[in-house]
C-alpha cells in the first residue's frame, strides 16, 4: 500500500473576456451575476478570473436565461448541471495536460480524471416549466442518462413542458471555444509516521 499523499491543483484560469468568448456571457452580466450570488465574489482582485467549471456554469446559465429561466432557478440548477458537464469536458481528448513530479503521480492523476469523466452516466438535465416550488429538493430526479423515459417528462396531453440540456453538447461547445489543454499540477508528498517527510 502506497504511503504517498497526492494533492491536485487545477491551474486553469480564464479572464472575464476569455470567459465571455467561451460562454457568451459578457463581463457586465458576469458582474451582475456575482452581485446576485450566482458566481463567486472577487475580493481584493482587480480583474476577475474564472475556473473552467465556472465558465461551464456560465455557458449553461446563458442558455437557461435565453429559455426564460429565473435567477432563482439558475442558482439551484446550474451548479449541478455544470458539475456533470465539466466532468464530460475533462474526458474529451486534449482537454488536460498533467504536470507531475513522478510517473506514478501522473498515472494516478490520469486515472482520477478518467474516473471523474466516466463515473456519471448523466447526459441530460431536464428543467420543468413552469418552475415548481419544490424543485430544489428534488433536482436529482431531473438528471437523465438517456431519453428512453421521455414519457415521464410530458403531461397527459403529451406536451413537453421544460428544457433539456445536453451536457455532452455543452462540454463539446466549451471544448471548441476554450484554449486547451487545461493544466493540472500534481504534487506528491510522502507520508512518514503520520507526517509529511
Amino acid at each position: 500500500m502506497s504511503n504517498n499523499h497526492i494533492e491536485y491543483t487545477d491551474q486553469a484560469e480564464f479572464s472575464a473576456g476569455e470567459a465571455a468568448d467561451i460562454s457568451g456571457v459578457n463581463p457586465v452580466l458576469q458582474r451582475h451575476w456575482r452581485k446576485r450570488g450566482l458566481l463567486p465574489q472577487i475580493e481584493g482582485e482587480r480583474n476577475a478570473r474564472f475556473s473552467i467549471s465556472e465558465v461551464v456554469r456560465m455557458t449553461i446559465m446563458q442558455r437557461l436565461t435565453e429559455g426564460g429561466i429565473s435567477i432563482k432557478g439558475l442558482q439551484a440548477f446550474s451548479g449541478l448541471a455544470a458539475h456533470h458537464a465539466t466532468a464530460k469536458l475533462m474526458g474529451l481528448p486534449g482537454s488536460v495536460a498533467i504536470k507531475a513530479d513522478s510517473p506514478e503521480a501522473e498515472a494516478e492523476e490520469r486515472r482520477r480524471i478518467e474516473s471523474w469523466a466516466t463515473h456519471s452516466k448523466v447526459r441530460y438535465v431536464f428543467w420543468p416549466l413552469p418552475e415548481r416550488g419544490d424543485l430544489e429538493g428534488r433536482i436529482a430526479q431531473y438528471l437523465r442518462a438517456d431519453l428512453s423515459d421521455l414519457h415521464e417528462l410530458v403531461d397527459q396531453e403529451g406536451v413537453f413542458h421544460g428544457l433539456l440540456i445536453d451536457l455532452e453538447a455543452v462540454a463539446k461547445l466549451v471544448h471548441s471555444r476554450a484554449k486547451l489543454p487545461l493544466e493540472t499540477h500534481v504534487v506528491t508528498a510522502r507520508l512518514v509516521d503520520g507526517g509529511a517527510e
